[in-house]
């Protein structure tokens, strides 16, 4: 249990700091910056409670919103993604997810691939929504979901994969 708790919290300490000090720097085409801070979110251990993941959650996208001036839409989008991974785990996981004996990281790749990209695309949207804020910019909202989402999911796997312990496809 120790480890687990030492691990989340060097997990959440590094990818808030790779965000705020690499990730934040790159404005590719000028517009595109990777959000990694989400793998948190994705990764962290359903064996823990659900409350905690909530409130971690929302620490994490308060301290960005924090950094980059914001008001609320990340801490708004991570909390969204926090309450609707359930679901995602249950829907690429199935019956594994249902007897908690799923560990992401541990995984295959494509079974990694899914839940970054489902959980990106759930992010994404909510956060750019409340960002733009306007109806008739909704091909504006897609496709910046679409482009910073296809940066992010690059990013965010190959960091996955990276420090994955057993992945294998």
């Amino acid at each position: 249990m120790n480890n687990d708790i030492v691990l989340n919290t060097l997990r959440f300490i590094g990818l808030l700091l790779l965000q705020f000090f690499v990730m934040d720097q790159i404005l590719f085409l000028g517009y595109i910056n990777p959000m990694v801070y989400i793998l948190f979110i994705v990764l962290y251990p359903m064996s823990n409670k659900r409350w905690t993941l909530l409130f971690l959650s929302f620490a994490l996208g308060i301290i960005i919103d924090t950094y980059q001036d914001t008001g609320g839409a990340h801490a708004a989008a991570a909390v969204t993604l926090t309450y609707v991974r359930p679901f995602l785990l249950k829907l690429v996981f199935g019956e594994s997810y249902l007897m908690r004996n799923v560990k992401v990281m541990e995984s295959s790749l494509d079974r990694i691939a899914l839940i970054i990209g489902l959980s990106i695309v759930v992010h994404h949207l909510v956060y750019y929504s409340l960002i733009i804020f306007n109806v008739v910019q909704v091909l504006e909202i897609l496709k910046l979901t679409l482009v910073v989402g296809i940066a992010t999911f690059f990013v965010s796997f190959v960091l996955t994969v990276l420090f994955s312990k057993k992945a294998s496809l």
